[in-house]
């Protein structure tokens, strides 16, 4: 474990905020807030070499599109990158080059590249880099984004999807996105979204916090001050998805099942029709779990 400051500002003067248990390993996590910024981080945290005990290989970040025996649940996480790569598709004309920064078992970039882009990926995790790699065939470089091996001002679009709150220092990353990015270049991001219905539905229990993973915990406010500090413009943010499966993890917290976003799957079907309107409403009003952002590289 490591003791770290706030890495938006600087500050070591943080106030506590909250314990959270890891619903896997059951150890126990202190979220802080930032007395200067705001900023909500983990300290103290894993190291880097300690990272893989928390990101066991049910981790649903790893689950490949065609594991789920629930044609529904399917169908919904296909339409779901979908809707990622549309995102992406309106604020990036044509077609290019695009890096995702923790790839993970590689379903997004598979299909971004169905639709024609150039694709390469980042993951920090081994056996996920791994598995995009001999599943897909996908170009995938083991590491964080600082180290791999990367020509700067190469990619049009870098994406990291539910990413940003897992990195050491989300700063040091958006510095060298910039580098990464061609001129005009876009980066966009999905985040837990601490405005969200689901954050004070669910309270402590909300898998949005799920330490040890999520290392920083960012507003809107501090997003913006993220962005100008690396060289970014605001250009958009919105809440689309991710309202069925992180309510179904929630659940589960809530319930204290044993084996995470398992138990409640057979009843996905139905809570997906009766979730429908308060998803809807939810991301309307930009108080969805998950909220994504757009910036413009600058300069």
């Amino acid at each position: 474990m490591e003791q770290v400051s706030c890495d938006l500002c600087g500050s070591g003067a943080s106030s506590p905020f909250f314990e959270r248990e890891d619903r896997f390993t059951g150890k126990s996590f202190q979220f802080v807030s930032c007395q200067v910024c705001g900023l909500i981080y983990l300290n103290p945290r894993p190291t880097q070499a300690e990272l893989p005990e928390f990101y066991p290989q049910d981790y649903e970040a790893y689950y490949l599109t065609g594991d789920t025996s629930h044609s529904v649940e399917q169908w919904h996480k296909l339409r779901a990158l979908n809707m990622q790569l549309d995102f992406v598709q309106k604020l990036v004309p044509g077609r290019g080059r695009l890096l995702d920064v923790g790839c993970a078992t590689g379903n997004f970039m598979r299909t971004a590249r169905e639709c024609g882009w150039e694709v390469t990926g980042v993951e920090l995790i081994e056996p996920a880099a791994q598995t995009a790699r001999q599943y897909y065939g996908l170009d995938v470089h083991s590491g964080s984004v600082e180290t791999a091996n990367l020509l700067e001002a190469t990619f049009d679009v870098i994406t990291l999807w539910d990413v940003l709150e897992h990195l050491p220092s989300p700063k040091m990353a958006m510095k060298r996105i910039h580098q990464l990015l061609k001129p005009g270049g876009i980066v966009v991001f999905s985040i837990p979204n601490l405005s969200s219905f689901d954050r004070f539905l669910f309270g402590e229990r909300w898998i949005g916090w799920d330490a040890p993973r999520h290392f920083n915990m960012f507003t809107e406010a501090t997003i913006r001050r993220l962005f100008e500090q690396t060289g970014f413009k605001f250009k958009r943010q919105s809440c689309f998805l991710g309202g069925k499966g992180t309510f179904l993890l929630s659940l589960d917290q809530v319930l204290g099942n044993g084996n995470p976003g398992t138990s409640v799957k057979k009843l996905y079907p139905i809570l997906s029709a009766v979730l429908w309107p308060y998803r809807k409403i939810s991301y309307l009003l930009d108080r969805g779990p998950i909220i994504t952002f757009a910036g413009g590289k600058i300069g």
